[in-house]
Order: structure tokens, then C-alpha cells, then sequence
């Protein structure tokens, strides 16, 4: 059973650690190697960390980024920029709903997204000893209860990609990175509420 996260705001940055004893020792070291009003920031945070799983700095009331310590790679964090300000509650929504679940499936397949070609070892349905793009992404639909009749993986250049979803083509890339994942499950999530959904009542697979 996955622990909960820790989620803190400073410098209008959602952290995103694995433990509470991962964060106090991160925002412990930055209050012992600051002053002033910077110190008192980590302070604010350190002293939230206290009662529950979220805490804030004394400045911050939205975040435009959001820093992602890895579960996999130690000392290894991910940093992902927001389009716009988002509110707190709107950003650990963002990484909650979105984010956490496409890490969680990336994790199972040992996807390092600070590497410079994440899917350097994928490939097209018919590539041996390569793993699947075509996999993955099932995976991702299925955590996200989404279906399509075929997911399929066909490569057109080196190290790039059709994935057809039914009878759509989203381009892929052995190099792509976290937001870029991030855009095409967006993409499929459009695609399927336009050919399968369009017409239920009170469906919601859309993140803005």
C-alpha cells in the first residue's frame, strides 16, 4: 500500500516528497543555512510539518511549478513548470489527479524522466526486445478508465512514433519528457470524451 504524500509550498513551488522525515530533513538543512525573512519561511513550513501532511510557507498563495521528489532514483527530484498560477488546493489536485498516477505507471516500467531519452529502450509493436509504447499507454488508459478498441505502435522515423488510438495517431517520441507524457494522455483523455463521451451526462476526464 502506497504511503501518503507530504506536500509543501515555498517560492510558490509545490515539493512533493515521499515522507515527512524526507521533507523536515530537506526544509531543516535550508533554516540552518539561512537568515531573516528566508529563515523564517522554512520556519512557517517546518512548523506545519508538525500537525499534518501539507504544509506552507509565510509568502506563498499559488505555485507555478511543482518539484517532485523521485521514489526510485535517490537525491532525485523532478521539476515540472506550470502553464499559469494555479491555486494550492488546484496544483496538489493537478499532481494528485494527473501527475502521481502517470508517475506510478512510469515507475513500473523503470522510466527515468531526467534522463535525456526517457523511452530510449521502447519501441513499435512489431521492435523485439524493446519494451512497448503500446503497453504503457493501455496502462495509462486503464488508470484512468479509459478505453479504446486498439492501441497500436507504429515507428516512422527513428526514434519517433504513431500511436493510434482507434482510428486517431498521436505523435510520440522516444525523447519525451514528463509534460510531454503528461500533454498526450490529455490528448487521448480529449479524444475519448469527444468519440465515446460527448454524449453522457456529468462525465469529467479533462484537466486545464
Amino acid at each position: 500500500m502506497k504511503k501518503e504524500k507530504v506536500y509543501t509550498i515555498c517560492y510558490d513551488t509545490l515539493d512533493v516528497f515521499n515522507t515527512k522525515e524526507d521533507a523536515k530533513k530537506f526544509y531543516t538543512t535550508c533554516f540552518y543555512s539561512s537568515e531573516g525573512a528566508e529563515q523564517q519561511r522554512y520556519a512557517s513550513i517546518l512548523v506545519g510539518l508538525n500537525f499534518k501532511n501539507i504544509a506552507y510557507d509565510n509568502v506563498s498563495d499559488s505555485c507555478n511549478e511543482i518539484s517532485i521528489k523521485l521514489d526510485k532514483y535517490k537525491d532525485k527530484y523532478l521539476k515540472l513548470k506550470l502553464n499559469d498560477f494555479l491555486s494550492i488546493h488546484d496544483t496538489v489536485e493537478l499532481y494528485e489527479k494527473l501527475i502521481k498516477p502517470i508517475l506510478e505507471v512510469s515507475d513500473e516500467y523503470d522510466i527515468d524522466f531526467n534522463k535525456k531519452i526517457p523511452f530510449e529502450t521502447f519501441g513499435a509493436d512489431n521492435d523485439i526486445n524493446m519494451s512497448s509504447f503500446s503497453e504503457y499507454y493501455k496502462d495509462l488508459c486503464r488508470i484512468f478508465k479509459i478505453e479504446f478498441n486498439k492501441i497500436e505502435t507504429k515507428e516512422f522515423s527513428d526514434g519517433k512514433y504513431n500511436l493510434y488510438m482507434d482510428d486517431e495517431i498521436i505523435d510520440i517520441r522516444a525523447w519525451d519528457n514528463l509534460q510531454s507524457v503528461i500533454d498526450n494522455v490529455k490528448t487521448i483523455m480529449e479524444i475519448y470524451k469527444k468519440k465515446y463521451l460527448e454524449n453522457a451526462i456529468g462525465s469529467d476526464n479533462e484537466f486545464n
